[in-house]
């Protein structure tokens, strides 16, 4: 395999660990808020039925369970729902009353619809793929400035590859969409991005 490739090949690798080191934080952080929810709405629960009930009052750790899992669902869907109908998730200056509570109702199901979002920046790329990609990144480099994206079907006229590797060296932090005065470029995300597409150099990125 040619050196580039190589190089290229193994910067995805150390982006593939860092996406799943970073999806298992998500998935752990989101178990422990799950838990704590849980835990903290059962405890509540036997307290309001002991004050209310008194000596009658004879829980059920099955049925509350079921109910906690059908709401956990319910809200999940609901924030989904949510970030379908507002994409834009940048903060705003002003928020009501109404839409911080439901930022803290929806919190927890937005960490875990996280874990999915996250371990999809995985960049996979198979070996007709990664040479594609290096030839496009090599492209690049010979430009000497930014790429038109009208180029990039030249470079790689296959539209679901193209696709996929232009997502793929933009999760791994290479290169990036532009807006210009004639259309949308491609560009190096940073110089250490333009020197892993030159050759002879041996880089740890």
């Amino acid at each position: 395999m040619e050196p580039g490739i190589e190089r290229l090949q193994e910067h995805l690798r150390r982006h593939n660990r860092s996406v799943l080191g970073l999806t298992l934080l998500t998935a752990g952080a989101a178990i422990a808020l799950w838990t704590f929810l849980y835990c903290m709405v059962w405890w509540l629960f036997i307290l309001g039925g002991t004050v209310f009930s008194f000596a009658s009052f004879t829980p059920s750790a099955g049925i509350f369970f079921r109910c906690f899992l059908a709401t956990a669902v319910l809200l999940c869907i609901g924030a989904w729902l949510s970030r379908k109908l507002r994409p834009n998730q940048a903060p705003r200056d002003h928020k009501g009353a109404g839409e911080h509570f439901m930022d803290l109702l929806l919190a927890v199901p937005r960490i875990t619809l996280a874990i999915f979002g996250t371990g999809a920046a995985a960049a996979r790329l198979n070996d007709a793929e990664l040479e594609s990609a290096w030839l496009l990144l090599r492209r690049m480099d010979r430009a000497g400035g930014p790429l038109p994206a009208q180029m990039v079907p030249v470079e790689i006229p296959n539209a679901a590859m193209r696709d996929k590797i232009i997502m793929a060296l933009q999760f791994s932090g290479l290169i990036e969409m532009r807006p210009s005065s004639d259309g949308p470029v491609l560009a190096f995300q940073n110089a250490k991005a333009r020197r892993l597409a030159q050759d002879k150099v041996r880089l740890k990125f």
